[in-house]
């Protein structure tokens, strides 16, 4: 049975690009056009990764970290954050210290640099 990873972004484009990367790779893909809705779906489908875009409309991708863990306190994915925005090491810091984000990637995204990512934590998928 394929993992689940729920993939979030304002961008068709990007989501589009990245979903068809990671179903390639034998995900089953969920995918989040607004933060509001990848926390309602990180709440119902519990996927194994969540990839969230920093900056998305009604929620930030941290925003959806801090509502998910105070909604599900025993859930804990691996989450990566894409960002277009965030681009410092004090960003990257902050996001793995006070957010617990297992990967920190900047935009433009590379699906090679994607799936690498997805494979230090997942090697054997």
């Amino acid at each position: 049975m394929p993992l689940k990873v729920l993939l979030a972004d304002d961008s068709r484009v990007f989501r589009a690009l990245m979903a068809e990367v990671l179903r390639d790779d034998r995900w089953d893909v969920i995918e989040a056009k607004t933060g509001k809705e990848a926390l309602d779906k990180a709440i119902a489908d519990r996927p194994e990764l969540l990839i969230l875009d920093g900056l998305m409309p009604l929620l930030s991708g941290f925003d959806v970290l801090t509502k998910l863990k105070e909604a599900a306190p025993g859930y804990s994915p691996v989450v990566f954050i894409v960002t277009a925005v965030y681009k410092s090491r004090r960003w990257e810091s902050e996001a793995r210290h006070d957010y617990h984000v297992h990967e920190y990637l900047e935009k433009p995204l590379e699906p090679e640099d994607l799936l690498a990512a997805v494979h230090r934590h997942y090697p054997k998928h």
